[in-house]
Formats: C-alpha cells, sequence, structure tokens
C-alpha cells in the first residue's frame, strides 16, 4: 500500500485506509445494503468541483448500475454544474438557484420539494466522497461522457477566422485556483509569448477559452471566446473546430478528455500537481483519436515550465495534427 500526500502525514488517514481495505468504504457498504434491500434510487448532493462530477461521480454512477439494475440517480447541484451533468448519464438533475461552491446542501429535501417522487426510500449521498470512495479502483470504472452528435451544432454561432489553418484551443486559466493550495496556472506572460511564436504566418488560428476576457491577449490570429461560450459550447468548439488544445489542470480539459466517440485532437496539458485530475485518475480517453501529453512543471510548478519546451511539444502536435482530416468535416451535422 502506498500513500501520498500534499501536508503532514496523518495517523487519522492511514487507520481510515487500512478500514476501508479491510471492510470497504461507506460507499462500498451502502451499495451493497441498497443491492440487498432493492433500493434502486440514488440521491446525490453536488456542491463542488466541475471536473470531480467526471472524474469522481460518473465511476460511481457506473458502479450503482453495476450493481443494481434498473437503478436511478438524482443529483442536485449548482448552475454552472448543469451542462456538465448533463454530458453524465443521470437521470434528473435538479438545479439549486443561487447555490454557491461548498454551501451545504440538502438534497433529497430539495428533490421532494421539486417535487420528486421515490419507489420506496432513496439512498442519500450528501456528501459524496469519491476521493475516498475511489481510491485504489480508479482503473476499474473509467470514466465516460455522453456526447450527443447533436451537440455538435452549438458551435455554428460563432465565426472562427482561419480557413485552411489548425485551430488551437487555448483555456489560459483555470480559473478555480483559489480553491487550491497551490499554483494550478501558467503565467499569463507565459501564454503571450507562446502565442507571439506561432503567428499566422505558421498557419494557425488560436481560439481562447475561459471565463474572464482578461488579461486582453492582442494578437491577429486570436479569436477571445472567453465569457461567451456556454460549457456545450465550448465543448463542441473543441470537437469541431480545434485539432490542439492546450489547457491546465482544470474541469474543462477533463471534460474534453473523457468525452466519448471518435475525434482526432492533440491535448497538451500543463500542471502543477500530477498527483491529481485526469493524471490520478490513470484512465485512457473514451476518444481512441486523442492523444495526450502531460507537461509538468519542475518541483511540481507549473511556472517552472519553460515557453521554450512548451513550443517544441505544441509544434510536434500541429505536426500531428495536419496529418488528420478537418474536424468539421468529421462532423457535419
Amino acid at each position: 500500500m502506498r500513500l501520498r500526500t500534499r501536508g503532514l502525514f496523518s495517523i487519522k488517514r492511514l487507520r481510515r485506509v487500512v478500514a476501508d481495505r479491510l471492510h470497504g468504504t461507506p460507499f462500498d457498504r451502502t451499495l451493497a445494503l441498497a443491492a440487498r434491500t432493492g433500493q434502486r434510487d440514488f440521491v446525490f448532493g453536488w456542491n463542488r468541483g466541475l471536473g470531480d462530477i467526471a472524474l469522481g461521480l460518473v465511476p460511481l454512477f457506473a458502479r450503482i448500475r453495476a450493481r443494481c439494475a434498473g437503478s436511478r440517480i438524482v443529483v442536485v447541484t449548482r448552475p454552472d454544474l448543469a451542462e456538465m451533468a448533463a454530458l453524465a448519464a443521470i437521470d434528473d438533475v435538479v438545479i439549486v438557484e443561487g447555490l454557491t461552491r461548498d454551501d451545504p446542501l440538502d438534497p433529497l429535501s430539495v428533490a421532494l420539494a421539486r417535487g420528486l417522487t421515490f419507489r420506496g426510500e432513496p439512498v442519500v449521498f450528501a456528501n459524496a466522497d469519491p476521493t475516498r470512495w475511489l481510491d485504489g479502483q480508479r482503473a476499474r470504472f473509467p470514466p465516460r461522457l455522453v456526447w450527443k452528435p447533436a451537440f455538435n451544432a452549438l458551435a455554428r454561432r460563432f465565426a472562427v477566422p482561419g480557413e485552411g489553418r489548425i485551430i488551437i484551443g487555448a483555456h489560459v486559466n483555470s480559473e478555480t485556483a483559489q480553491y487550491y493550495g497551490y499554483v494550478k496556472d501558467w503565467p499569463a506572460a507565459s501564454w503571450h509569448e507562446l502565442i507571439a511564436r506561432f503567428p499566422a504566418e505558421r498557419g494557425v488560428h488560436w481560439i481562447l477559452f475561459g471565463n474572464s476576457p482578461t488579461p486582453p491577449f492582442d494578437f491577429a490570429n486570436v479569436t477571445d471566446l472567453r465569457g461567451q461560450t456556454t460549457l456545450l459550447e465550448l465543448l463542441a468548439l473543441a470537437r469541431t473546430r480545434c485539432r490542439v488544445l492546450l489547457a491546465p489542470d482544470s474541469g474543462i480539459l477533463t471534460a474534453v478528455y473523457y468525452l466519448d466517440g471518435v475525434q482526432p485532437l492533440e491535448v497538451i496539458s500543463l500542471w502543477s500537481d500530477p498527483r491529481q485530475g485526469i493524471l490520478k485518475q490513470g484512465c485512457a480517453s473514451p476518444n481512441p483519436a486523442l492523444h495526450h501529453q502531460a507537461l509538468i512543471g519542475a518541483d511540481d510548478d507549473v511556472r517552472n515550465l519553460h515557453v521554450a519546451d512548451v513550443e517544441v511539444v505544441l509544434a510536434a502536435a500541429l505536426v500531428k495534427a495536419a496529418r488528420q482530416p478537418a474536424p468539421e468535416a468529421a462532423h457535419a451535422v
């Protein structure tokens, strides 16, 4: 048994891990009881990260469906997670307006107040702990997000110039760094320098993804869509326009990585901590045409990634992407 922690060694955590290995996690025990008693309705409250829906909840859902035939899964969550939930094969998604991240949540009360009915007493996970419950079992139920071909049409409203060029998507800021105790984002100055090294003359055009259009990136071959897309629109653009994506460890990276179906895409990820996100999950993408290369900053700090090193990897990705058909041709809707 090998333990990795970001902080001080914890005797309490060691005892918990040993108990989980010997007797099963609380999720294991609850699921076993549900299977024995015939409970088929499961209610989750989720008020944490976007990417953790794919990394944590989707594998738990798969375990439920494998163990309990005819199960129904209900998730109560906040508005900004609704579209990610739509990709997770959830039966009912209940949105709580005004809910902010990490606010306490009573999912069963909310579901009942919205008029949902259940077959007997549902199993309720108000504070799901996928990190603990999936420890040592992540590879058994790899995440998969269901991408409907009709979603591709969501990209049509965005005019992206650069016909005949390779489109590079860039998620330049994870936008959730305040929830972590370490730096997740490559510096804006490094992004500026990298984009400057790949002007239109190199046969590329950039699309910037994210929530806020700051800081500015004033380049002739950049289309800045930060703050202008929903999650599904962003994913549709990545799916039907981009041949390369650069992103830090984030919900966007996770969503793109775990979309099912076949679509050629070169993904370059930028990391401080390789013990998180899709690297921690250790599962292949369900998209067999997706090629991923992770770049990890020295001393577990993404700021130590040199622009020249990222440039080399990006240049190689562009060579590979040039051999693939244009995404629009593969996804005519």
